[in-house]
């Protein structure tokens, strides 16, 4: 009786077990993007590019997007790409005036945030690509309230 009594004490008084965190992949700074936003072809046609964001519908205020820019006819990434980004409001005739900060996540993966898109509404993101391919594309979406 004292042995099980003395067990259940000491059971009771052991911290939980905690589960084991998963091994960092390196990707645990940034959320996963995977809701898809927008795929749209290149202006030359080369270049596919994919917009995809965390959550859907996307609302007025602070958002961030992943793009991922591929070959139309192969799929594969491509390497030694530029990014620039221009927001734009194409109703209300303007954009943002702060910058857009843009990561480079890979070949040709980009991370596109500090985005104030501060109405709803349609908007646009006109994206320029330099480096071993220069071509432009825009992507339109619309903004919930």
């Amino acid at each position: 009786m004292k042995t099980t009594l003395l067990l259940c004490l000491l059971m009771s008084a052991a911290p939980p077990a905690k589960p084991e965190a998963p091994a960092d992949t390196g990707t645990a700074a940034r959320a996963p993007r995977s809701a898809p936003v927008a795929t749209v072809t290149s202006t030359s046609g080369r270049l596919r590019i994919d917009v995809m964001t965390d959550a859907l519908p996307l609302r007025r205020g602070p958002r961030s997007f992943l793009i991922r820019v591929t070959e139309s006819t192969t799929g594969k990434p491509v390497p030694g790409l530029r990014l620039a980004v221009q927001p734009w409001m194409p109703t209300m005739g303007h954009g943002l005036d702060e910058p857009v900060r843009i990561t480079a996540r890979g070949d040709s993966d980009f991370e596109i945030s500090d985005l104030d898109l501060f109405m709803p509404g349609a908007w646009e993101l006109r994206l320029t690509l330099s480096g071993t391919v220069d071509d432009k594309a825009v992507v339109a979406f619309k903004l919930a309230r």
